[in-house]
């Protein structure tokens, strides 16, 4: 199955898992439900009994003043003045056992999380406990020079503070598949890095609650799920949207995955640039094993950090790529106003406009005249390809590493020609500068066959993951390296200039 497909896979059918909606939680902790306006319980989980000491059932109605402590009812009534989306971090005591809770705003409800956490008394967490635990850690995490180190670094790090088994670190690609960039480990246990697993493995949805949530905790694949009572939200006369909670339940589809994985206890990170999702860090414990708040608040903190490195080294990498672009193309302007030809200035000399975009072949077209210089499609070729772009009408920069992908060429075409950056100059008269990159075999290490990622039961509504998550390597032609976002900006600039180049000095004074 293509790339192509892969997407269209996961945004028709993996992305409409209304995961949101599952209705239980997982039995680490309970769920309570207040009216934002009157703070009285309208739903609970099954378990919010136990740690209450009153019968679920009679929860419903009741005013939470009463059953929390004085000062942290105080903090709830602040909270409830505030917008969608707030979050306060609590300790609450309930019969006299100390609690961790997480309250959020969501829409007229605030969703409580609650655990008893008999660790918040012993450890009596405090900033400066916190900061010596891992002060050696964000040292080394910010002294990383490349994405590669600060990856391996992090992974190695995380690993210590968190007594994990296992820990990756990914990133999505642009068609949101994940890719395993370092992992720290225990020995024997099946190594990813490198790897490439299917963008259904974490569906849209998922993906998109980790822009809501920090991180994702399973402590016990085996959990029993934990009911919401009553079963329809007595506030929006629906399920309740789930979208916010970190207790929420685990779809059997993903209960499935760890254990195919040999995983009985999974915590997930989120890792952020430029406000999108860049990426996760993966934990994962062969046992089932209980995480304190704490250390979960060290990890969310730690996310942060890691992301924060991550965007300076990527805006560095952009920033370092540009200047240096932005010195070949004013070695190349300047060799342009030497020369009386516009096509002489572009193809010959050093630095030349190959050397800008790193291509393997240029062909300029200007008043039916046609220059080139390096490997590129033959003169029947060309002129059908000319004929292609035409009919776009192109009004900007065009690029794709898969030419083969959008137009019919021929195999000797594509070895040559695989990738194509189209720059119209003046597309109305066909003038244009086509710059070409050769083809490459594109090698994917996959975390088992992609085409087998999911089985569906007789019932299409039942499916499963798959079973092996083995190498799997997949072979594909057709490609070229990519246009860089910084090669496409030099290139809007180049497009400019040369129009302006041309249509100076009442026009054609300047010729090719």
């Amino acid at each position: 199955m293509s790339q192509m497909e892969f997407s269209k896979y996961d945004s028709e059918f993996c992305g409409n898992i209304p995961i949101h909606i599952i209705n239980t939680v997982q039995e680490y902790g309970a769920l309570l439900v207040l009216d934002k306006v009157t703070l009285t319980i309208v739903q609970v989980s099954e378990n919010a009994g136990d740690l209450l000491g009153v019968p679920f059932r009679e929860l419903p109605g009741k005013s939470i003043n009463g059953l929390i402590n004085d000062e942290a009812y105080k903090s709830l009534l602040e909270l409830a003045q505030q917008s969608d989306g707030n979050k306060l971090a609590a300790t609450w005591k309930l019969q006299e056992r100390p609690c961790a809770v997480m309250v959020h705003v969501h829409g007229q409800q605030l969703l409580a999380e609650v655990e008893h956490s008999p660790d918040l008394v012993a450890e009596e967490a405090t900033f400066t406990h916190l900061y010596q635990q891992i002060k050696t850690s964000i040292g080394l995490i910010e002294q990383a020079q490349d994405v590669a180190a600060l990856c391996h670094t992090a992974a190695t790090e995380i690993k210590k503070l968190s007594g994990f088994d296992k820990v990756m670190i990914y990133t999505f690609d642009k068609d949101w598949n994940g890719n395993v960039l370092a992992e720290a480990m225990e020995p024997g246990m099946e190594s990813y890095i490198g790897f490439t697993f299917p963008a259904s493995d974490i569906p849209k949805p998922a993906r998109d609650m980790y822009l809501r949530n920090p991180y994702r905790f399973i402590p016990d694949r085996e959990f029993k799920p934990v009911k919401l009572y009553p079963v329809i939200n007595p506030l929006t006369h629906t399920f309740l949207d789930m979208s916010e909670c970190n207790l929420r339940a685990v779809a059997a589809v993903h209960v499935e995955y760890l254990k195919n994985m040999h995983v009985m206890a999974s915590m997930s990170v989120r890792l952020i640039k430029d406000n999108a999702l860049w990426g996760l860090i993966a934990c994962h414990h062969k046992t089932a094993r209980t995480i304190d708040p704490q250390l979960r608040s060290v990890l969310e903190l730690l996310s942060g950090v890691i992301s924060g490195r991550i965007s300076v080294l990527h805006h560095q990498q952009f920033h370092d790529l540009s200047s240096r672009l932005n010195n070949i193309y004013t070695q190349l302007i300047e060799h342009l106003y030497k020369t009386a030809s516009l096509a002489a200035g572009l193809l010959n000399g050093t630095p030349n406009i190959m050397t800008l975009f790193d291509a393997s072949g240029v062909v300029i077209t200007y008043k039916n005249k046609t220059y080139h210089a390096g490997e590129v499609p033959d003169a029947a070729q060309l002129e059908d390809l000319l004929l292609w772009l035409h009919v776009k009408q192109l009004r900007k920069v065009f690029d794709t590493d898969s030419l083969p992908a959008v137009y019919d060429i021929t195999e000797e075409f594509q070895e040559i020609a695989s990738g194509l950056l189209a720059i119209p100059v003046q597309a109305e008269e066909d003038t244009y500068i086509l710059l070409f990159r050769k083809e490459f075999v594109k090698t994917t290490n996959w975390g088992g066959n992609p085409d087998e990622r999911i089985f569906f039961d007789e019932n299409p509504k039942i499916y499963h993951p798959r079973h092996s998550f083995k190498l799997w390597q997949e072979h594909v032609k057709g490609f070229s390296r990519p246009w860089l976002p910084e090669e496409l900006i030099a290139a809007e600039n180049l497009r400019s200039f040369i129009f302006e180049f041309l249509t100076r000095d009442t026009m054609g004074k300047n010729e090719l």
